[in-house]
């Protein structure tokens, strides 16, 4: 069963979503490095939607895990198609003199979960975010 909630556009309730994804994986008995991974994922993710996307309205968190394999999805409605899947993937292998500032963040994410996707249905971005679990 999936578990749902809306968040207000402001960095200043990471706490709220902190504690609702803390709960829900708590419930499944997730935790550890997995538990780090999927924190690491939301907060940037959050983040990025506040800071980038232009839309007045809530950003929405879904969690589901099932067959060890938990799903995030964040969900932005009303705003501009970014497809952060298209982002080029940062050359870490470049000195910091040659590296161009950004892309850090999504290249996180890309380390910490499975599996990413994107898709944009009626100016509503849905950011799916997948982590396979041990079991």
């Amino acid at each position: 069963m999936a578990h749902h909630k809306q968040f207000p556009r402001n960095i200043a309730v990471l706490d709220q979503v902190f504690e609702f994804v803390n709960r829900y994986l708590s419930d499944q008995g997730i935790s550890g490095e997995a538990a780090y991974s999927v924190d690491l994922a939301v907060e940037e993710i959050f983040t990025n939607l506040v800071k980038y996307n232009r839309g007045g309205n809530d950003i929405d968190i879904e969690l589901e895990c099932e067959n060890a394999v938990l799903t995030v999805k964040l969900r932005d409605h009303d705003v501009d198609r970014f497809d952060i899947t298209e982002v080029a993937a940062v050359d870490t292998t470049l000195p910091l003199s040659e590296r161009k500032p950004g892309g850090l963040g999504l290249h996180m994410v890309r380390q910490a979960m499975d599996e990413i996707e994107y898709s944009y249905i009626d100016r509503t971005s849905t950011i799916t975010m997948r982590k396979h679990l041990e079991k």
